[in-house]
């Protein structure tokens, strides 16, 4: 008796494989985990001119200072002034900026760059910033080369209004824009975490327009309120700082780069009393508890090192061809190990693996699919392989065509 397959059956046991395959490979080329937490960058920016709006400033260089205390170098801080209060002829104290009446702390000391300064500082030029955007001539010292694995602080102070920030006196940043730069940011992969801190009137209102993950936004004032200053020096003659930046200084001046204060502390210490308005924070599109944040993942700096068991001894010219051979032996040791990345609740730990047992459990399956599978997974190009794979469906299809006429 002659048993006959039926062509409908013979196609799906066909095209199960190809199924398989293509569904392997999709799973693996996407990426799972998050990206670390890897490096730091501050935007900090002071939108205000003219002589009175010396406030302004001394925030801005006061927050500088503070990020470069606790970590964060030059090369990572964008920082741009739109006016020049140490070289302004008003100013008692020429090559001086003060952000107290008792002058102990010059904060326009030698080690200050300014990136953006006077009428570089425009709505444009600080979108193009955010956004990477940039004219083909515009430096790297200019630029905010951060990635997906980024801790951006975005400081902010000037005047303002419900929802828009004066630039120059002369124009605005309205919350979509802002809003908008942020989201560019987030489909392009340049940050992780942002938190934007602004210190102006109604403050709070400029992020209404936030979509993006990842975001955390605090204001100096709620709608409706204004911000102000903490007190005059009567010597330079006007303001030299404002109250939600005052405080924010005395907050972290008890702190080092060591420290382990969180986003919840500094949050908590704003007393409404003190401020003479309502400090605002937004956090529904940040997904970590604040009480588990350090400060310094965004006042501070992540740093890469590499420990070494003993400190590298001189040697004679004699000896130095035995030391490259075996520091070449070395590396190419070290080049075969793998390492994997496993996320553990908010941290990330890093495991060593020793090549051996990779190679052991390698060895203890030997069955040709999984051979097959570690070779395509193994590929650098999937989407090709995927296209590869599709192409190769065609004959079977033809086939079982064939087969059911």
């Amino acid at each position: 008796m002659e048993t006959f397959i039926n062509p409908k059956s013979l196609f799906h046991l066909l095209l199960l494989p190809c199924l398989l395959l293509y569904s392997s490979i999709a799973y693996n080329s996407s990426p799972v985990e998050a990206a670390m937490h890897t490096n730091n960058w501050a935007v900090l920016v002071c939108t205000s001119r003219f002589w009175f709006n010396y406030r302004h400033m001394a925030n801005t260089l006061s927050l500088y200072r503070t990020v470069k205390r606790l970590g964060i170098p030059d090369e990572r801080i964008i920082l741009m002034l739109a006016d020049d209060m140490a070289c302004n002829t008003r100013n008692k104290y020429p090559a001086q900026v003060f952000n107290n009446e008792n002058h102990r702390l010059n904060l326009y000391g030698d080690n200050v760059e300014v990136d953006y300064r006077g009428y570089e500082v425009t709505v444009e030029n600080f979108l193009r910033v955010l956004t990477g955007r940039h004219e083909t001539a515009v430096p790297r010292s200019k630029r905010l080369l951060s990635d997906e694995g980024s801790h951006i602080l975005l400081y902010m102070t000037g005047h303002g209004g419900d929802e828009f920030l004066k630039f120059q006196d002369s124009e605005e940043l309205q919350s979509h824009d802002l809003a908008d730069a942020v989201k560019q940011m987030k489909e392009k992969h340049r940050f992780k975490e942002l938190l934007i801190m602004v210190d102006t009137c109604q403050a709070a209102t400029l992020f209404n327009q936030f979509q993006s993950p990842g975001v955390l936004a605090i204001g100096s004032s709620m709608k409706g309120e204004n911000s102000y200053s903490h007190h005059l020096d009567s010597d330079v003659g006007v303001s030299v700082v404002d109250r939600f930046t005052y405080y924010t200084l005395a907050f972290f001046e008890r702190l080092n780069i060591y420290d382990n204060a969180s986003l919840s502390s500094l949050f908590s210490s704003y007393n409404p009393s003190l401020l003479m308005s309502t400090a605002y924070y937004r956090k529904d599109l940040y997904k970590r508890r604040l009480e588990e944040v350090p400060v310094t993942n965004f006042f501070g700096s992540v740093m890469e090192t590499i420990h070494t068991d003993a400190a590298y001894k001189a040697l004679s010219r004699r000896n130095s061809g035995r030391f490259e051979d075996e520091m070449s032996l070395d590396q190419s040791v070290h080049h075969i190990e793998r390492r994997m990345l496993i996320k553990v609740n908010d941290g990330d730990e890093i495991h060593d693996i020793n090549p051996e047992l990779l190679q052991g459990e390698e060895g203890a399956c030997k069955c040709p699919w999984s051979t097959f599978r570690n070779k395509f997974q193994k590929a650098e190009n999937v989407d090709s392989l995927v296209n590869y794979g599709l192409v190769a469906m065609i004959p079977l299809l033809v086939i079982s065509t064939w087969l059911v006429q």
